[in-house]
């Protein structure tokens, strides 16, 4: 891996980011447009970034790539439930209404809004293929799991949402990719022209929404340093330092890796407020993050590069 053109790749994200930043500061981009983006890469431009991404050659190969997928996304989630357990005892919250919302914190990345565009710009296209299936366990746990610890212990579950567009995408993608069945040019254009805008659109929302946020609040926050010091690194590094000697390929061992390194997910907030938790702290943990991850995230892959 090039460290110097994988951070350029990030910083690029980072720099479109921004666009959306100022865009909602001068209100170019108004609160109706930035609350609808997140629905519209969900229910559009993610499922096409999938199918088009599972357009691929049938391999045994990469059967076998899956099976070893399979095995990092136990060992991280596993990583995750230890640090989502322990995290209450180090934060003195463990009787706290905040509890879940650390929890949560540290179980559930970005994958949909972050992890993904950095796949792309580190590994290409095929990295998407992977990362969708890794990702699968995020929608049965997040609407599952993720809503109880929103909810206070309250047990929730809506099969609607476990049957999310981009999951359904997944599926549809990695059928036609076992049945070796090739999209028509006349649809795959379309569907590639509308999967490139999830990047630039993720970014966009992602730099919208921390626009405004209470900065001076956020930083003297000390837990959050703590959360998100678990999040960036302890989380990814941890998990890195445990597949590196089992695992030689190096796309299917820094997927994962770059899937848990990135921050805390923009559900966070959305759930917290669903399930009346504390969004404030949700947005402030999603911003704190987000915005260290612009650093950390190149020294994760650096550490991968020269380890």
């Amino acid at each position: 891996m090039d460290f110097y053109n994988i951070f350029i790749s990030i910083f690029t994200l980072f720099v479109v980011g921004l666009a959306g930043f100022f865009g909602r500061r001068r209100n170019i981009i108004t609160k109706e447009m930035a609350d609808n983006i997140p629905k519209f890469i969900t229910h559009i431009t993610l499922p096409a970034l999938f199918v088009v991404a599972m357009q691929l050659p049938f391999t045994w190969n990469r059967i076998s790539n899956l099976g070893y997928l399979a095995i990092t996304a136990v060992v991280a989630y596993a990583i995750q439930f230890l640090m989502a357990f322990l995290i209450p005892f180090l934060l003195k919250e463990r009787h706290s209404r905040d509890k879940g919302v650390y929890q949560f914190m540290m179980i559930f990345s970005n994958a949909a809004f972050m992890g993904f565009p950095v796949l792309l710009s580190v590994f290409g296209q095929e990295a998407i293929f992977y990362g969708a299936i890794f990702n699968i366990p995020f929608n049965a746990l997040v609407f599952t799991l993720g809503v109880y610890l929103m909810e206070k212990g309250k047990t929730t579950f809506n099969a609607r949402k476990f049957l999310s567009p981009p999951l359904i995408a997944t599926f549809l993608g990695f059928l036609l990719f076992l049945l070796s069945v090739e999209v028509p040019g006349w649809l795959s254009k379309p569907l590639t022209m509308v999967g490139e805008m999830t990047t630039p659109l993720s970014m966009i929302f992602i730099g919208a929404s921390l626009s405004a946020v209470n900065l001076p609040k956020i930083f003297v926050n000390k837990k959050l340093y703590v959360v998100t010091l678990f999040r960036l690194l302890v989380i990814p590094l941890g998990l890195f330092m445990i597949l590196r000697p089992f695992i030689d390929d190096t796309m299917i061992l820094g997927i994962p890796v770059i899937i848990m390194a990135m921050p805390v997910a923009a559900l966070c907030a959305i759930l917290a407020k669903a399930y009346d938790s504390n969004v404030e702290l949700a947005a402030e943990g999603i911003f704190m993050s987000t915005s260290l991850s612009m650093v950390t995230i190149p020294f994760v892959v650096w550490i991968m590069s020269i380890m």
